[in-house]
């Protein structure tokens, strides 16, 4: 890596390997549009993504890629996996889009080469990461605050605050506030067997607050060969879960409260030409407290604590000039602890489980003509231990995943168009987390480690030009899970205490296809108008496939609709931005017998915004207006769960 020093202003160069696999990435323009909607808003919009939004503005939000299930999706930040002590799912409302460099979903494995053993065991992931201070010579200090209002009583405040420290050195500073009643109006409408309506009232939500804070800071280095960073996160949330509509009853009584913290830190360095090698470290603590006050339920009133330790180090050696080598170890330790707050003591039978997890991946990428392939393997080993550390309770669990990734690029050299035939194999494993088996309504003893057999074959292509057809591309891409004892979660009354179970076998075939263009009139004026077009279709068949003698066999795996898409119109036009989204999610099952009691019926929404901005001496003020699930659709992501009707968000938002 090399490094020279201009006007105080350091620049950073280095080789960058080519991602054999590419993924769905925000970055640039569309970044900098996608800052003014919240996280789950902006990947709600990618190929094979099923959102699980429970109850608008304050619910979870989770995503499922390619039927794989929320707990099989992986989520990164800053190149460290996010672990989740409530039940192995990342919340998305817990991020903001305010600080994001880059946002990457990618199905199968990261296409990187030089990564953590922890990246190869993804079957899905989703990588957000926060912009590095940049500075201009004219300024050390970067600012933007913004503030979004919307229906139901929601207001989120929000600053981004960089300095230049000098010595190649930066920091940042992040805050968000989130401010909701939730008590939005909805209708529940049930029919029996037969048809006949059984219920249909319009009520309000109750029991659907949220105040939360959100804290990000960030220091970063450059040094001779490398840089570094450190970074800190702290969230703090106080909730009321409003629980499923079930028979016309509605109200809930159940409070949760988490804070989550970590420290984690990144080091890269280019010790020669052909060696680099980089430092990944983590120490978080989770803190989670649930009490159940409602009447009509047993008594609850517990919490859990985790703690995490985390720790990697990853190398890369360049053999020749296209082809590399890798090696990378992780070591992954966490613990869950449960008090009876009731009592103000631990309860008696339960074990205080611990866990050690060590990762080791071997991987290999070269290049030949116009082709890239890259394999590698990965060992999982867990050990699972009880409150007397010389205790075991479980078994060891380990396992061996290979992978071999390919891309063929008989256009790789052309700016203009970009062709490119890509595929994939790769095995994965994924052990009950701690979540699964202490928190869930099941007992841990019952389930298995899942086992994933994927195949992946796409077709890229894309094309330039300076005309008024300015940019056009196509993707196509069919794909195979083969799953061995699938984990499935749901909630079964209440969204702090999951079920979880294994499905025995399940078989997943499906395909994706997005189109996209961008065009440009009235290219001879000052302020051209443009038209950027994305349209995006999913088919999938989710199938439990255990023993031909279960009611439920061959059917659809709960919560995974046959068909969904989405279609995104963008005009923009001397600094406004006019935004059409459509969004549709077909007919699914809410449990795994596919009869006509569990149907979900299909959903869509319009939604629409306008954006405008300002220029105002140094600083830029951007302003949007927002109106979601425009025609007012009723409708559920989750059943039992209605979401919001029509609303309204205004956004303003000032940078210098």
């Amino acid at each position: 890596m090399l490094l020279r020093a201009q006007h105080d202003m350091v620049a950073v160069s280095a080789k960058r390997y080519i991602k054999v696999i590419q993924p769905m990435e925000l970055t640039g323009k569309d970044l900098n549009t996608s800052r003014m909607y919240s996280m789950a808003d902006a990947v709600r919009y990618y190929s094979g993504i099923q959102l699980k939004d429970y109850v608008g503005l304050a619910g979870f939000k989770t995503i499922n890629v390619r039927s794989l299930g929320s707990e099989r999706m992986r989520v990164f930040y800053n190149g460290i996996e996010i672990s989740n002590p409530l039940n192995a799912q990342v919340d998305l409302s817990r991020f903001t889009m305010d600080n994001v460099g880059s946002l990457a979903l990618y199905s199968g494995q990261k296409g990187d080469i030089f990564q953590s053993a922890s990246d190869y065991a993804s079957a899905g992931s989703l990588y957000i990461t926060t912009q590095r201070p940049r500075f201009t010579d004219s300024t050390k200090t970067n600012f933007r605050a913004s503030l979004r209002g919307a229906s139901h009583y929601y207001i989120n405040p929000s600053l981004l605050y960089e300095h230049n420290l000098g010595n190649y050195m930066s920091t940042s500073l992040s805050v968000s506030i989130d401010r909701s009643a939730g008590n939005y109006e909805f209708r529940y409408l049930r029919r029996n067997s037969a048809g006949k309506i059984v219920y249909d009232s319009v009520a309000r939500r109750n029991n659907n607050r949220i105040n939360s804070v959100r804290v990000e800071g960030s220091l970063n280095g450059l040094l001779e060969r490398g840089l570094w960073s450190i970074y800190a996160y702290h969230y703090t949330s106080d909730r009321g879960i409003p629980g499923p509509i079930v028979n016309n009853i509605w109200y809930r009584g159940e409070e949760l409260s988490e804070r989550n913290s970590f420290v984690q830190g990144n080091m890269k360095l280019d010790l020669s030409e052909s060696y680099r090698t980089q430092l990944n470290f983590k120490f978080g603590y989770d803190y989670l407290h649930y009490e159940n006050k409602d009447e009509h339920a047993a008594t609850v009133d517990e919490s859990f604590r985790q703690f995490e330790a985390y720790l990697s180090t990853s190398h890369l050696y360049k053999v020749y000039e296209d082809w590399v080598a890798t090696g990378a170890y992780d070591l992954h330790f966490n613990n869950i602890l449960k008090k009876d707050e009731q009592r103000f003591q631990e309860p008696l039978n339960y074990p205080r489980p611990w866990r050690l997890k060590h990762l080791g991946s071997l991987a290999t990428q070269g290049s030949f003509y116009k082709i890239q392939c890259q394999a590698s393997v990965l060992g999982t080993y867990v050990s699972n231990f009880e409150r007397d550390a010389s205790h075991q309770q479980y078994n060891d669990e380990y396992s061996l995943s290979p992978a071999l990734l390919f891309a063929y690029s008989p256009l790789r050299y052309s700016r203009d168009r970009v062709f490119t035939i890509q595929a994939y194999v790769k095995q994965s494993f994924r052990v009950p987390s701690y979540s699964d088996r202490y928190i869930s309504e099941i007992e841990g003893t019952q389930l298995k480690a899942e086992n994933m057999l994927q195949y992946s074959l796409g077709v890229n292509y894309a094309n330039r030009s300076d005309g008024m057809l300015r940019r056009y591309g196509l993707s196509t891409e069919v794909y195979f899970h083969d799953v061995t004892n699938k984990i499935i979660a749901y909630p079964n009354g209440s969204l702090y205490r999951w079920t979880m179970a294994n499905l025995g076998r399940a078989r997943i075939i499906g395909g994706d296809v997005n189109l996209f263009s961008t065009a440009r009139l009235l290219d001879d004026f000052d302020n051209p108008l443009e038209f950027t077009t994305k349209v995006q279709y999913t088919y999938q068949q989710a199938r439990d496939i255990t023993s031909p003698y279960d009611t439920y066999y061959q059917h659809q795996i709960p919560n995974i609709p046959w068909h969904s898409g989405s279609a995104i119109l963008n005009v923009t036009w001397m600094g406004f931005a006019l935004n059409y989204s459509f969004l549709y999610t077909g007919e699914r099952y809410s449990r795994q017998e596919n009869i006509s009691y569990y149907k979900m019926q299909p959903w869509y929404t319009h939604d629409l915004s306008l954006m405008k901005q300002i220029p105002l001496g140094r600083w830029n003020l951007r302003t949007m207006l927002e109106v979601n699930n425009l025609l007012g659709q009723d409708y559920e992501i989750v059943a039992n769960y209605p979401m919001p009707g029509r609303f309204f968000r205004v956004t303003i938002a000032a940078e210098r």
